[in-house]
């Protein structure tokens, strides 16, 4: 890793929207030089890097040309999925630092592959089938369930399903939401919401902070209107049941140094993991967790990326706070005046759109027009 001062530091961010944009910021306040890459021009990241260049983070070599010729100490994306098969492959191949292999990322990234390694290691076991084509249904009975893209982001081509006539239906939608042609159905989970955010440290799991997830009450599925601290949601044990998950998964993929995020949900039979991302999440939660507990989870990322030693951090919430999203149609203008003051005391807020101009679609239904932390306590 690189023995460079913090100020003569250079990465390349994967990726210029807000989330990206965050890390940027913050990275060139420290003094860091800071590069971002994508495949079109747009999004606030392309003014907040020292230079913007138009190369697709999808493309290896590509990236890895790039990255050769700016002659940065690393590369890294933040709340981007797409993104972090590229990070460790280009990362490997140019002896980066970096948290996570390429053979880790493969299994988290595709749902698939999460599923079996589940069912492989009797951990969070659900059940679920791999669909490629309406015959593939015809094998699963764990109804009502829920069929998705076995790789894509931002709830794309998600629906829930009570029958294997309605899988079939939805069946379309989750395969053109995927980058590889296929879908996963699986065993709907019922129960509140909780994501967790994990440090590991050398094979141990340093930082622990489940957070309540509350699900936009819309027709999308599983789109988070808000994320809220301490998790309310959580029985007396809750925490220390979902600790034992996160602590056997840990072992079990043999992860080392790294941020996880994992999403999971209370059922009666224990919390069941939805998803596990191998980096920081893509919802500003870096915000709300430094207001809760102080912890800047996203510098000390970057951090240890660089070289730096651990330093422990308090994951014990000091202040209630909740992150809540402003969520509108991606067919209407935005109209600021839509999002009233609220009567709890807003520690921060940002809009992502220009009032009067149209957002960016995330999915058909719902997206979103940008956040606010307010104080609960």
């Amino acid at each position: 890793m690189t023995t460079e001062t913090a100020s003569q530091r250079s990465v390349l961010i994967l990726g210029t929207l807000h989330g990206q944009a965050e890390a940027m910021r913050l990275l060139s306040a420290k003094g860091w030089t800071v590069y971002s890459c994508g495949h079109v021009s747009a999004g606030p990241g392309v003014d907040d890097s020292a230079g913007f260049f138009l190369v697709d983070i999808l493309d290896v070599d590509a990236v890895a040309s790039l990255v050769e010729e700016l002659g940065v100490d690393m590369l890294y994306s933040v709340g981007s999925d797409i993104a972090m098969p590229t990070v460790a492959a280009v990362s490997e191949r140019l002896g980066l630092p970096l948290f996570h292999s390429s053979e880790l990322i493969e299994v988290l990234h595709r749902k698939v592959n999460l599923r079996g390694f589940f069912a492989e290691h009797h951990i969070s076991e659900v059940p679920y089938a791999v669909l490629r084509s309406a015959a593939d249904v015809a094998g699963f009975d764990a109804y009502p369930a829920i069929v998705k893209p076995s790789d894509s982001q931002g709830q794309r081509g998600i629906t829930v399903v009570a029958d294997a006539e309605e899988a079939i239906a939805a069946l379309d939608d989750a395969i053109a939401a995927s980058h590889t042609a296929s879908a996963v159905i699986e065993k709907f989970l019922d129960g509140p919401e909780v994501s967790v955010h994990v440090f590991v440290v050398d094979g141990i799991v340093k930082f622990f902070l489940p957070s309540d997830r509350i699900v936009w009450d819309g027709p999308a599925v599983g789109v988070p209107a808000a994320h809220a601290l301490p998790a309310e949601f959580l029985q007396p044990g809750d925490a220390e049941e979902i600790r034992r998950l996160v602590v056997a998964t840990v072992d079990a993929l043999g992860v080392t140094t790294g941020p996880l995020y994992f999403q999971l949900k209370m059922t009666a039979e224990g919390p069941r993991v939805i998803e596990i991302a191998p980096r920081l999440d893509g919802c500003h939660l870096w915000r709300l967790v430094e207001f809760a507990t102080g912890f800047n989870i996203l510098e000390r990322c970057f951090d240890l990326l660089a070289g730096a030693s651990w330093v422990e951090a308090s994951d014990d919430v000091a202040h209630a706070v909740r992150l809540d999203f402003l969520l509108g149609s991606p067919d209407q203008a935005f109209d600021p005046d839509q999002w009233p003051a609220p009567e709890a005391r807003v520690l921060f807020e940002e809009h992502q759109v220009e009032p009067g101009a149209l957002p960016r679609s995330i999915n058909p239904v719902v997206t979103r027009l940008g956040y606010r932390i307010v104080a609960t306590n």
